[in-house]
């Protein structure tokens, strides 16, 4: 297994041009610029109405391609984190949103029988061995009471992969048509991943390896959400969880789930990722897209500007964290609002840059 490793790190290697981090950046964080005042999406905005999404939203990616920004992104139809389609809506600048159409559809009925009860998207990416995009997306079957399983649990997640119809980069608004599962629960399975696992799944490349950060969680007893690595020499598969001992991943003390990664200009690799603390996410930074440091937290609402509920769970899942041409990054996220005392999932925005 060792070897195997050995083996995956030299791929990256060799794959990549020797590179230092920015001298302007390194050794600063990221701080919040300017946010928008409020939710850019929120329970009155027309399209949430007359789609009648009653509990809001959770998960996704935003890409940029063109110049406008591309959000795929679950709604929670009714049921909050239960009843669940990906959604696809579009901005010309992150605040004014359209919905445009349903991607997935879950299927209607949870129970430990119906695998595809809930459907997480996790994340957007172009194969350019398809010439297409791929979205990849986790589901999920109820527990099974019977064997001890928690009902209202997620068990046994699957991550699909879907293929847009229409190639070329200009089919990002799909349709979207189902192609296989690229990782889920089987004899490869690792200790620490858990009965929920695989939990979440987002693939990018490093030099000539595409590697994927996924989550696991146990249900009983209860544990965190740690994540893992796996590999691939191709963004459609085979996928392989790198060794425990590498897995599970040290970068966060607490708590991080939903991770999303982008190369930065200089160099770098982001990793962003749903974290603990008050109207906060947190972010981890790698050199060679394998190897992450600790975790840094960064609050997305300043005090005159909160909306979201404060508590570790209710500022969610960021979505993005899309460098700009001014070396800003724009970053969409979702947080829990009290809406005549119901809760509502929301998205908001808000600008990070280097200090």
């Amino acid at each position: 297994m060792k070897n195997s490793l050995f083996k995956v790190i030299f791929a990256v290697a060799a794959g990549m041009s020797i590179f230092f981090a920015s001298a302007q950046n390194a050794g600063k964080v990221l701080k919040t610029i300017t946010e928008y005042k409020g939710p850019v999406i929120s329970s009155t905005h027309p399209d949430v109405v007359a789609s009648n999404n009653k509990s809001g939203f959770e998960t996704g990616q935003v890409v940029k391609l063109n110049g406008m920004y591309h959000m795929f992104i679950n709604e929670m139809f009714d049921r909050p984190h239960r009843d669940l389609r990906i959604a696809y809506w579009t901005s010309a600048d992150a605040v004014n949103w359209k919905r445009q159409s349903t991607i997935v559809h879950s299927i209607p009925g949870r129970t430990h029988t119906n695998p595809r009860s809930e459907v997480w998207v996790n994340a957007v990416v172009f194969n350019d061995d398809e010439n297409a995009w791929n979205i990849f997306y986790t589901a999920y079957r109820a527990g099974d009471s019977t064997k001890g399983e928690i009902h209202g649990n997620d068990y046994e997640g699957r991550i699909w992969r879907a293929k847009s119809v229409i190639t070329g980069k200009d089919g990002i608004a799909g349709p979207y048509a189902d192609m296989d599962i690229v990782l889920q629960p089987d004899e490869h399975s690792q200790s620490w991943e858990g009965q929920q696992a695989v939990a979440s799944f987002f693939p990018y490349k490093a030099g000539n390896t595409w590697f994927a950060i996924y989550d696991g969680h146990n249900h009983l007893p209860r544990t965190g959400w740690p994540d893992g690595m796996a590999f691939a020499q191709k963004l459609n598969g085979p996928w392989t969880r790198m060794p425990e001992g590498f897995n599970p991943l040290t970068i966060v003390k607490e708590f991080g789930e939903n991770a999303i990664v982008s190369r930065l200009k200089d160099g770098r690799y982001m990793m962003l990722f749903d974290s603990f603390g008050d109207q906060e996410i947190g972010y981890s930074l790698s050199n060679d897209g394998v190897h992450w440091d600790k975790e840094v937290r960064v609050k997305v609402q300043s005090k005159e500007k909160i909306w979201a509920e404060p508590g570790d769970h209710f500022t969610r899942t960021p979505l993005c964290a899309i460098e700009e041409d001014d070396g800003t990054f724009t970053v969409v996220y979702t947080a829990m609002m009290l809406v005549n005392g119901k809760r509502f999932y929301a998205v908001g925005k808000c600008v990070l840059g280097w200090q």
